[in-house]
């Protein structure tokens, strides 16, 4: 009869030690959820302005192209001047 009154003592203390544990992992999870809200609130009006850059993106080739055209005066797609 002892045997049994221990095993159970046992099985109660292991039953009250999961039930700990989950109450501390649903803190946990509350409060990781909470500083990802927090976290996603100011990460928000970051993403704005960012998008807004994209439009304006620099493009080196563009640029390298337009230089080397400047040195060649003949294919210039405008009219020169002819002196008198």
């Amino acid at each position: 009869m002892s045997e049994l009154v221990t095993i159970i003592e046992q099985r109660n203390q292991i039953v009250n030690n999961m039930d700990q544990d989950r109450q501390r992992d649903e803190e946990e999870d509350k409060l990781m959820e909470a500083m990802l809200k927090k976290k996603d609130f100011h990460k928000e009006p970051e993403a704005e302005p960012q998008q807004k850059k994209k439009g304006g993106k620099f493009k080196p080739i563009k640029v390298l192209k337009r230089l080397s055209h400047k040195g060649e005066p003949s294919k210039s797609p405008r009219k020169e001047k002819k002196s008198p």
